[in-house]
């Protein structure tokens, strides 16, 4: 019986092996990894914003008097590309944006990212160009971000511009406790030409990130050494507690850093600040597919309540004396206009997959809280892509204070904004 099936099997094995050619065929070369690549996304936005004519910077941002409401106009093209032949590529990230509101056309163009990335060896990365480096755990807030933009906490996804720098990366991994090592020291020149908004003084700065992987904790040491900015000393974690818990925090110390703050006299002076700047966060998923995100953040170069009110004061000041004004444009310039601009917020954020089993649908709600004063701002939120390649964003913005507090006097009480992004 045996002899039998064997007989059968080599009978029958040209006529399978040549069905098999001719139902099967293997091209290699579609799997081959192109030299280049190529995408981005084209997004048209309108906004309606409701103005705060009682608010203390409404007085700043319309001089000749605030409108009830006015409307807002965004168009976006963003290109990001990569070439690679050998060993090495060319990265890019273009952006291009023009707007059209209440107080004029504005247009921009510039490359987020233009660098040459070389790597030697499997060990080994080397890059020099303009680059947007991601240093930190932080989601909403970056304290030890030494070579970055810093983040839109009411949008922290966002593209954002680099610097020009030369930098390195080694990397090593080993088989016990410590997993990974790498090393990515960062050269970060300042001149007229080159970083002039990095900082006003012209230097060679530098900074570097030692990063650990240790029992499944990632862990990193950074520096940031120059004339242009403090130095600096910051250290971060993240780790996974479950499979769908993780914890991170992020702690920054500066040296001889001062702030820009109104004495008695409404002069700007320099003081010292606090040294320090932290953030501590987690992050949920639940079995429902909620994703939750906690951030508390201390901005240990922020004002206080008095310090705040004192600017607001001089901001109302100046609806009637231009010489008032033009001073508290430059004291909000200073510093008292950040976006996060006193010491302590916690930022939360919810989002829900499929809400409703909505198949194709997002929704979300941020909210920022000043825990000094209790204001905040509230951002709902939903999103629809159930078209290829587009995609739909709708989100209102409030914003909840009383007079004398951080979101209370900033100039718009409401916007609600409605976003198309098609992405190629």
């Amino acid at each position: 019986m045996k002899s039998l099936w064997l007989a059968a099997w080599l009978a029958a094995a040209p006529a399978m092996t040549a069905m098999a050619a001719a139902e099967f065929s293997f091209d290699i070369g579609q799997y081959e990894k192109k030299p280049y690549e190529f995408g981005g996304y084209l997004q048209g936005s309108a906004e309606h914003i409701d103005v705060d004519p009682d608010a203390a910077l409404s007085a700043l941002s319309f001089p000749d008097g605030a409108p009830d409401s006015y409307q807002r106009y965004r168009g976006v093209l963003e290109l990001a590309g990569k070439y690679r032949w050998d060993k090495a590529s060319v990265n890019a990230l273009w952006h291009g944006e023009t707007v059209d509101e209440y107080t004029g056309n504005r247009h921009d163009t510039r490359f987020y990212e233009l660098y040459l990335d070389l790597r030697p060896n499997e060990r080994w990365t080397l890059v020099a160009g303009k680059r947007a480096l991601r240093w930190g755990k932080g989601y909403a807030f970056n304290t030890v971000g030494f070579v970055e933009r810093p983040k839109d906490a009411t949008d922290p996804e966002l593209a954002r511009e680099g610097f020009a720098m030369a930098s390195a990366e080694y990397v090593k991994s080993f088989s016990g406790p410590l997993q990974t090592v790498s090393f990515t020291p960062v050269i970060l020149p300042v001149s007229d030409d080159i970083n002039d908004d990095f900082g006003a003084q012209e230097d060679t700065n530098l900074a570097a990130r030692l990063y650990m992987l240790y029992r499944d904790t990632d862990i990193d040491i950074l520096l940031r050494s120059g004339d242009s900015r403090p130095d600096a000393v910051g250290v971060d974690f993240a780790r996974n507690l479950t499979t769908n818990f993780e914890v991170h925090g992020e702690l920054a110390w500066f040296n001889d850093r001062t702030r820009p703050v109104l004495d008695a006299g409404n002069t700007l002076v320099m003081r010292e600040t606090e040294d320090f700047d932290w953030l501590l966060g987690l992050r949920y998923l639940t079995e429902a597919e909620t994703t939750w995100i906690v951030e508390y953040y201390h901005n240990g170069a922020g004002y206080t309540s008095d310090e705040m009110e004192r600017f607001y004061d001089l901001a109302r000041s100046g609806v009637t004396n231009p010489a008032l004004r033009s001073r508290a444009q430059a004291t909000r310039q200073a510093g008292y206009g950040a976006a996060q601009p006193m010491n302590d917020y916690l930022y939360i954020r919810a989002s829900q997959k499929e809400p409703f089993d909505a198949l194709y649908w997002n929704a979300g709600a941020t909210t920022i809280i000043n825990l000094h004063d209790g204001s905040y701002t509230l951002i709902p939120e939903a999103i629809y892509t159930g078209i290829t390649n587009l995609e739909l964003r709708a989100r209102l913005g409030l914003l909840i204070g009383g007079t004398n507090t951080d979101y209370g006097e900033r100039p718009n009480e409401w916007r609600v904004e409605l976003r198309v992004r098609y992405f190629f």
